[in-house]
């Protein structure tokens, strides 16, 4: 058996990703540059999860969800307008997982 956080990095966290970059550039009006050093990944990356091809497998079932999408908001609003980097942008990606953990 796969721990859970396996399977979340290769499956669900790519997803996870996708909607909080499209989050912070469209609520939030960030660029591409910004929100990469913001989230600690690539320009280019943030590139491909903007035009969809990166983290697309779930996006749809996790867009449904209010409680899951409530605090995706709150994770943008606080790296947007707080400036939240690194472990506590880590310690939140967990607890977005434990949202979607309790119902599997």
């Amino acid at each position: 058996m796969k721990p859970p956080c396996e399977e979340i990095f290769k499956d669900v966290l790519p997803t996870i990703r996708a909607i909080l970059v499209k989050d912070l550039v469209e609520r939030h009006n960030l660029n591409q540059i910004e929100v990469a050093k913001r989230l600690g990944i690539t320009q280019p990356a943030v590139s491909q999860y903007l035009r969809s091809l990166r983290g697309t497998s779930r996006a749809k079932a996790l867009l449904k969800r209010s409680d899951f999408m409530k605090s995706l908001r709150e994770l943008s609003d606080a790296i947007a307008v707080r400036g939240m980097r690194g472990i506590q942008i880590a310690e939140m990606y967990c607890n977005l997982c434990a949202i979607l953990r309790k119902e599997k």
